[in-house]
């Protein structure tokens, strides 16, 4: 770029994964970053905003439906800025996404994986969206696709999933979620290895993250390898139904629900677990997966996990299992805890797997696509 280019970028909610890439795209020097948000932490991630940060950030208002007064100064003050927009989720974003159209204005769209509407969920399928919402959806989506430079997502599964719902595959892109990433994990600069012990799962205690299907294939593999913990950090409405589970299965000294912890606290966790064990029923990309790809640890991914069906190369940095397979699952937990060299290889692999994708790699991601948008304006 020639010179510094004004992005205003409309962000759902705040959170450390957002921050680390707003950080990343000040520092490249090659823009002048506006941030706004649309909420703040909630119940289920109650991220802290704390301290001073390297751009221009704000709230929208959360007392009215629909911040009209924000999205006016933004179109009167922002009148050579290009335009990121993430999702549709709020009205508020809806009505920023429908200014920048109508006012002719540069963006891109970026969106999370959308739920398929024939998605598994073994005993308990999603509701059914009504005709009349299922229309609007993709008119409004539609209109997304016609407009936008580019609709990005995140990660191969989003890019198919948006494609499935009417964007063109010359305007889609992958764009993940992105990581600063930090030094060597210590236990890569250690030339002691360790046998498989702790399995950590990190997410919402809810059905949809399966850990069900973590704490039956747990009770399989202590069959043959009684020293094996999992280690669960988060809340959410299935605790009392997994604890349960855990107490039927004679897991109690096993099964460690360590509660909600703030994203500071999470390296702690890594360094003492083994590896990463993520059994979504459906997850849309799962930032998690890159940080503790990150940690040097390994993954057994469910294969509705977008990040692991991404990033971790089955037999190299991780494993892949089809959604709610216990048997597999235990049969992966099983061969690394027989197996400590293959542990140790993985967690290498891992480590080397995620310094492929740094946060200045998704800056320079962005900054190609504006420049290739300047160059070649949209005709829509």
């Amino acid at each position: 770029m020639d010179k510094t280019q004004r992005l205003v970028w409309f962000c759902p909610e705040f959170t450390p994964y957002h921050d680390a890439l707003f950080a990343a795209i000040v520092a490249d020097g090659r823009f002048n970053l506006r941030v706004i948000v649309m909420m703040g932490p909630s119940t289920s991630h109650p991220f802290l905003l704390q301290g001073k940060r390297p751009y221009e950030w704000q709230f929208s208002d959360p007392s009215v439906k629909i911040d009209w007064r924000l999205i006016r100064t933004i179109m009167q003050e922002e009148t050579d800025a290009f335009f990121l927009i993430a999702s549709y989720y709020t009205p508020t974003l809806i009505a920023a996404l429908f200014a920048v159209t109508l006012g002719k204005r540069p963006f891109l769209y970026w969106t999370d994986t959308p739920l398929p509407q024939a998605i598994l969920w073994q005993h308990r399928q999603p509701q059914a969206r009504p005709w009349w919402l299922k229309t609007v959806r993709r008119l409004l989506l539609k209109w997304i696709f016609t407009h936008a430079h580019r609709s990005l997502a995140t990660g191969d599964f989003g890019v198919s999933a948006i494609r499935q719902l009417g964007c063109p595959p010359e305007k889609s892109a992958v764009f993940p979620y992105w990581i600063a990433l930090g030094e060597q994990p210590a236990r890569l600069r250690q030339h002691e290895t360790r046998a498989l012990r702790v399995l950590l799962g990190v997410g919402q205690l809810i059905y949809r993250k399966g850990w069900d299907i973590a704490i039956g294939a747990l009770r399989i593999a202590r069959q043959t390898f009684p020293h094996l913990e999992l280690w669960l950090i988060g809340e959410g409405e299935e605790r009392p139904l997994l604890q349960q589970q855990v107490a039927e299965a004679g897991l109690t000294a096993s099964v460690r629900f360590l509660g909600w912890q703030q994203n500071e606290a999470l390296p702690e966790y890594f360094a003492q677990a083994d590896l990463l064990i993520h059994t979504a029923r459906w997850e849309p990309y799962g930032v998690v997966i890159l940080e503790a790809m990150a940690a040097g640890l390994p993954v057994l991914g469910s294969e509705a996990s977008g990040a692991a069906v991404d990033r971790v190369k089955p037999g190299r940095a991780g494993f892949i299992h089809p959604v709610g397979d216990v048997a597999q699952l235990s049969q992966h937990i099983l061969t690394l805890a027989n197996d400590t060299p293959l542990l140790r290889a993985m967690q290498e692999e891992a480590w080397m797997t995620a310094n492929e994708w740094p946060v200045e790699r998704g800056v320079s991601l962005l900054a190609d696509l504006i420049q290739e948008a300047k160059r070649f304006p949209s005709k829509a």
